[in-house]
């Protein structure tokens, strides 16, 4: 039983290198509500849908940062690998790795693109609902 526990321990040891230098998975953009969502309801429970919207937006947002900033420090870190390596095999691989993390970016920034979008479409039939024109 220690020798499995022990074992297991060196084992974790020596990859806990590799599991942080992984981002994990993207986050998850939230379902913002449709602009069907809040026609023909009154004027305070369309703004509520709207700010609880907002604020799952925003959420998001600050998901996404940290995740970027670990996959540029990842594409930085395989792009001096690239820059080292010696042999072509060492080279294409690293190309590859670094394609994948810029993939992986920029599906980042189409999910966050498509959210925000979908967010001023909930804020458009908001509008049409209440005005939302700034009070001088």
């Amino acid at each position: 039983m220690l020798k499995s526990v022990c074992l297991v321990g060196a084992v974790l040891m020596l990859a806990s290198p590799a599991l942080a230098e992984t981002c994990g998975s993207a986050p998850i953009a939230p379902a913002i509500p449709t602009a069907s969502s809040v026609a023909g309801k009154p004027g305070e429970e369309a703004t509520k849908i709207k700010h609880d919207a907002f604020v799952q937006v925003k959420a998001y947002q600050g998901t996404l940062k940290p995740f970027r900033e670990c996959l540029m420090k990842q594409t930085a870190d395989v792009k001096a690998e690239t820059e080292a390596a010696k042999d072509d095999a060492a080279k294409k691989a690293a190309q590859s790795k670094m394609g994948d993390m810029q993939k992986a970016y920029d599906k980042t920034v189409d999910d966050e693109t498509k959210t925000v979008q979908d967010y001023v479409a909930l804020q458009t039939a908001v509008c049409k609902i209440i005005d939302c024109t700034p009070k001088k």
